[in-house]
C-alpha cells in the first residue's frame, strides 16, 4: 500500500497566522491524536536559522504544532541541536540567545526550548545500528528520550547534500557533535588558488582552526572536519568540494542517522515538509536569501522517504525543472532518498491527498 502524504496549498505572502492554521488542518489529517499518550513527552524539531535568515520557520507556526500536541494531551517541548561550524548556535548558551533574538521563545512558542545535545554537543546517547556505514549512531540525548516527534522542516537547497529537508532536519539535526563529525569525516575542501584573495574569512569561520592563511588559504586535511562553512562564507568562490563518493556517503549516513533517532518511535512521529520561501542555500546561512520561485504548500505524512519525495516532485512539476539539481550540479541529493527507502526508512511510492479544498481531493502521485 502506498504510503498518504497530505498536501495544503500555500500562496506567496501568505499570512503567517494562515500557515499556522492550514499546519493544523494537516494534524487532523494525520489522525495525530491517536499517536500520543496522555503525558507523552513529545519534541517539535524545528530550526532557529542563521541570524540575517529571513526563510526559516516563525514562532506561529511551530506553535501551532505545540497546540496540537497539548491537544492530545501530550507534553510538548522544541528541540534543536548545536552545530559544528561557528555561529550564533554553536552551543547551548549562545543558541538559546540566538533563537530569543529570533522571537523562539516560550511565550512565543508555548513550550520550553531545550538544546538536545547539551552545552558544547557532549550529551549523546549511543545507538548500536550496524547498519552500512554507521555502526554506531551518536544522537543527542534528548532525541533519545523523547516519546516521539513532530519535524518542522523547511525544504532548501543545501551546498553538500542537494537537498535539506525531512532527512536531513532528522538525520543531521539529531545528531550529537560526535554524531555530526562522523557523517561529514571524508567531505575535505580544496581550495582554488587562483581565485583565492587570503582575506581569512575562511580562517576566521572555521571551529576546527584547520585553515592558516598565507599567500592563499590553506586547509589541513587532518583538522578539517568536513562541515563546508568555508564554502559557504568565501565571497570569492575559491573554496570547492570534490562531489565524489564522500558526498554519498554523507547522504547515506544521514539516512543511517535516521533510522537512529527514530527507532522505537517510527510510528510516534509527523513529518512535514514546508514548499514556502524556498531558496538554493539552506537556513544556516546568515543572509536574506530571497525564494526561487513562489509557494507551494505544505506537505505531511507519517512516512518521511514519501514526503521526501513527494516535495521535489511537487517542485519539479511546480518550476518544470529539477531546482535541486540545477542549484547544485554536482550533488545527486535522490541518494538520500533511495538509499533512505533501501534501508527501510519508509518508501517513495506515495498517494498524494489535497485537502486544500474544504472536503479535500485526491490527486495522483507526481511522475517519477
Amino acid at each position: 500500500m502506498k504510503s498518504r502524504v497530505y498536501f495544503i496549498e500555500t500562496k506567496s505572502g501568505e499570512a503567517l497566522q494562515s500557515l499556522a492554521e492550514k499546519t493544523k488542518r494537516l494534524f487532523d489529517s494525520l489522525d495525530f491524536s491517536s499517536s500520543v499518550k496522555k503525558g507523552d513527552l513529545v519534541a517539535v524539531k524545528t530550526t532557529f536559522g542563521e541570524k540575517g535568515n529571513i526563510g526559516h520557520l516563525k514562532p506561529p507556526i511551530v506553535r501551532a504544532a505545540v497546540e496540537k500536541i497539548k491537544e492530545a494531551q501530550g507534553r510538548p517541548f522544541v528541540v534543536e541541536t548545536n552545530t559544528l561550524y561557528m555561529g550564533q548556535r554553536t552551543n547551548a548558551i549562545d543558541h538559546l540567545l540566538h533563537a530569543l533574538h529570533q522571537g523562539f521563545t516560550t511565550e512565543s512558542l508555548g513550550a520550553p526550548i531545550i538544546i538536545a545535545d547539551g552545552l558544547l554537543g557532549e550529551n549523546d546517547y549511543a545507538v548500536p545500528l550496524n547498519k552500512g556505514l554507521t555502526k554506531t549512531a551518536y544522537i543527542a540525548g534528548a532525541a533519545k528520550a523523547t516519546s516521539g516527534f513532530v519535524f518542522l522542516s523547511h525544504v532548501t537547497g543545501h551546498m553538500l547534500t542537494g537537498l535539506g529537508a525531512t532527512l536531513k532536519n532528522i538525520g543531521m539535526g539529531l545528531a550529537s557533535r560526535g554524531g555530526k563529525l562522523a557523517m561529514h569525516s571524508g567531505v575535505i575542501p580544496q581550495i582554488i588558488k587562483d581565485k583565492c584573495t587570503a582575506c581569512g574569512i575562511c580562517a576566521e569561520f572555521c571551529s576546527a582552526r584547520a585553515i592558516t592563511i598565507k599567500d592563499y588559504a590553506i586547509i589541513n586535511p587532518k583538522e578539517c572536519i568536513g562541515c563546508g562553512e568555508c564554502l559557504a562564507v568565501c565571497p570569492y568562490n575559491a573554496v570547492k568540494i570534490s562531489w565524489d563518493e564522500n558526498i554519498v556517503n554523507l547522504q547515506k549516513k544521514i539516512a543511517e542517522y535516521c533510522l537512529a533517532v527514530l527507532k522505537g518511535k517510527e510510528r510516534r512521529s509527523l513529518f512535514f515538509n514546508f514548499l514556502i520561501h524556498v531558496t538554493e542555500q539552506c537556513d544556516c546561512m546568515d543572509r536574506a536569501y530571497q525564494p526561487a520561485f513562489e509557494d507551494i504548500g505544505i506537505l505531511a505524512s507519517r512516512d518521511p522517504v514519501a514526503v521526501e519525495q513527494a516535495s521535489v516532485d511537487l517542485v519539479l512539476e511546480h518550476v518544470g525543472e529539477d531546482f535541486f539539481r540545477k542549484s547544485w550540479p554536482g550533488i545527486d541529493y535522490h541518494a538520500q532518498i533511495d538509499y533512505a527507502a533501501e534501508i527501510g526508512l519508509g518508501q517513495k511510492d506515495y498517494q498524494l491527498v489535497d485537502v486544500s479544498e474544504e472536503k479535500g481531493r485526491r490527486i495522483p502521485a507526481g511522475k517519477r
